[in-house]
């Protein structure tokens, strides 16, 4: 059997985040099918398996230092790791670059790249993040709050009576049983929480900006919140495929 061949142009992105990793084969132009895998269950043997076979360069942005350093010793010179001090395709106008997540600084790139600045960057992950690009392409820092999930599993495990629910769309506020009222207050709870930031920012920055939603539950939170322009699931990988073309100019 003749050995497929991929093209050079192409390279993987990866976005390790806590809970999850998604990855693609991407070119200039865009990303391919992006998978998902979880993060716990990243070892030396499936990376080896997953990106080293091809030989294609490597473009990684994580939250979890712990699999960072284990691309880095498997991968070696094939890694190109996004940073808050390596980045490129936007400037940073922060004290502490490096203290950035190199998810949000993807975010912010490709926020700059598509939809141009001012905007505004809401991640809904682990932490629900608001990442502010200036009209220049200058990443000028956020807001962090916690996300659904960490909230939601929080009444769980410190309340005797409230149980794990899963996120979904509520079919109307006034909950008929526990789980519907978690549901509601969860959901409808962080529509205000961006409603009020969004708010906040437009009223420090003095002018509208074009938000930007991403992450997985982006559109179940975002559904009905007029200020929401865009929502990009896959921004995240597209910040990374936009960073790679910038490194190789």
């Amino acid at each position: 059997m003749i050995p497929l061949k991929i093209p050079p142009k192409q390279f993987w992105v990866i976005d390790i985040s806590n809970s999850f990793t998604k990855y693609a084969i991407s070119d200039s132009d865009q990303l391919f099918k992006v998978h998902r895998y979880p993060t716990p269950k990243i070892n030396r043997e499936w990376i080896k398996k997953t990106f080293l076979k091809n030989k294609l360069s490597i473009v990684l942005s994580s939250v979890v230092p712990k699999k960072t350093a284990l691309f880095q010793k498997t991968a070696g010179s094939k890694l190109s790791l996004l940073t808050g001090k390596t980045a490129r395709g936007i400037k940073i106008d922060y004290p502490q670059p490096e203290q950035i997540g190199a998810d949000r600084i993807a975010n912010a790139i490709a926020a700059f790249q598509i939809y141009g600045g001012p905007s505004v960057v809401i991640d809904f992950g682990t932490a629900v993040t608001f990442d502010v690009i200036t009209q220049k392409g200058f990443y000028a820092g956020g807001v962090i709050a916690p996300g659904l999930n960490v909230m939601t599993h929080y009444l769980h495990e410190k309340t005797a009576l409230l149980p794990f629910i899963q996120i979904q769309k509520p079919k109307q506020i006034i909950g008929k049983s526990t789980q519907e009222a978690m549901l509601s207050g969860a959901v409808y709870g962080y529509q205000g929480l961006v409603k009020e930031i969004l708010l906040r920012l437009e009223k420090e920055l003095k002018g509208k900006l074009t938000v930007i939603a991403t992450g997985g539950q982006a559109e179940i939170v975002t559904d009905g919140i007029a200020k929401i322009d865009h929502v990009n699931p896959l921004l995240t990988l597209q910040g990374l495929r936009l960073y790679y073309q910038h490194l190789k100019k």
